[in-house]
């Protein structure tokens, strides 16, 4: 009898072990869930806020910058210590905010800025932050030398940020993330021409539209809260959206500019389900560091230092769209230049004699064309006349008086008789 229950014990203890083996196989198998996904947008105001104590608001943009992608890294490592990335399908990208005076050519360049995890074969997702990283050093410093378009503010545009937001924003966001939209921006958002986009029951395009506006109240609070001051609305929601405003910048001329402006943009974002936003002075960049890193809820490892940075003097006009745009107006606007035909001519008469009628046609037709040579007519090209010989107006010009027309010489000289060819071509004397 005792053997038998010696035989029932060990096989309920083999069969409970058997259970616990077989629950932990299970629970092997099971699929480990992926950590949240985060997508960063980075979103930079390119308008005369650069210009800032002589361009030097520049290097602290690009330290910026590189501070987000080090948050983003943080944040990737925290996921996995081991660095290699292998479940995680993270996204960052750097956007130039929509403006007019922004070459073109900087909208494709700045689409290098940016990296998806989740377009990267698992063993390349390690590999490919450290390029990323890479190409930010090499790459940020070129884009702000191309945005610097002139050393005054009427060289640039607004950033059109309410644009972006009411246009763009929602197809940079993932759905199955946690978005957050960085801002870099004086916190200004004007535009050059604000009648493109009026006023409405005191809702403006601009944040200095409404400053101007309150500034002079002892109680513009009051009167921003009573007359329902504020930007014009963008009829879409982003209830999820995380958003931080870097780098603003009050003017000095007012101590309630930056109170006004934080009001501005908070009521703004508040309109559209934006609950979770901060706004970070324009600082030494470590501060600024700091702040982000409180945000986010991550630790970024070292110290942010900045990039030596030289004033930028001469502009490359080719990249600038004004000027181009100038260009092209002024092509489209200017009249053909008429030529009349040749006339024919018997084939005894010399080339130049030739040439001679089809000169005066030109010059009747168009009195501001140059005075070429009958052989440069021809050719193309201007020949060499040697020295010139002075003459007075009376003797050569052919205005009556002497005196240049609307205050230029033509420098057309009367004809004189020519005496007749010869059969040979030549004239007799």
């Amino acid at each position: 009898m005792r053997r038998y229950g010696y035989l029932l014990l060990t096989g309920l203890f083999f069969l409970g072990g058997c259970n616990e083996f077989q629950q932990a196989v299970k629970d092997a198998k099971k699929e480990i869930p992926p950590p949240p996904k985060d997508n960063y947008i980075v979103l930079v105001d390119l308008s005369d806020r650069i210009l800032f104590n002589n361009q030097q608001q520049v290097p602290k943009d690009i330290a910026v910058i590189n501070a987000v992608y080090d948050i983003f890294t943080a944040r990737l490592n925290s996921k996995d210590p081991t660095h290699l990335y292998y479940s995680l399908h993270d996204k960052l990208k750097v956007l130039i905010a929509p403006q007019r005076t922004t070459p073109k050519s900087l909208y494709d360049r700045v689409g290098s800025l940016r990296i998806d995890l989740s377009a990267e074969q698992p063993d390349k997702k390690s590999s490919a932050v450290e390029e990323t990283a890479k190409t930010f050093n090499k790459t940020l410093p070129d884009i702000y030398k191309q945005a610097v378009i002139g050393n005054n503010s009427t060289a640039y545009s607004g950033a059109d940020i309410w644009k972006y937001f009411n246009e763009d924003l929602t197809d940079d966001l993932e759905k199955d993330a946690q978005n957050t939209l960085f801002i870099i921006t004086d916190g200004y958002m004007d535009l050059e021409k604000a009648d493109e986009r009026p006023a409405q029951n005191n809702r403006y395009a601009s944040c200095s539209q409404i400053i101007n506006t309150l500034k002079k109240f002892p109680d513009w609070e009051a009167k921003f809260t009573a007359g329902d001051y504020g930007l014009l609305s963008v009829p879409k929601k982003f209830p999820s959206l995380k958003v931080l405003v870097l780098q603003v910048n009050p003017k000095e001329d007012w101590n309630g500019e930056y109170t006004l402006i934080t009001k501005i943009w908070g009521k703004w974002f508040a309109e559209m389900g934006i609950s979770n936003y901060r706004f970070v002075k324009d600082d030494n960049v470590n501060e600024v560091k700091e702040s982000m890193e409180k945000f986010m809820d991550v630790k970024a490892a070292g110290k942010i230092a900045l990039l030596p940075w030289t004033k930028i003097d001469s502009v490359d006009s080719s990249l600038v769209p004004a000027i181009i745009e100038e260009k092209q107006r002024n092509i489209a606007a200017a009249p053909p230049t008429l030529v009349a035909p040749l006339e024919k001519t018997p084939a005894a008469v010399t080339s130049n004699a030739i040439a001679q009628p089809a000169v005066k046609q030109v010059r009747s037709i168009n009195s501001d064309a140059p005075d070429e040579s009958d052989a440069g007519i021809l050719t193309g090209k201007k020949k060499d006349r040697g020295p010139l010989k002075k003459t007075s107006a009376k003797e050569d010009d052919i205005l009556a008086d002497g005196n240049p027309a609307d205050g230029f010489n033509t420098g057309i000289k009367k004809e004189s008789k020519k005496n007749p060819l010869t059969a040979a071509g030549r004239s007799k004397q």
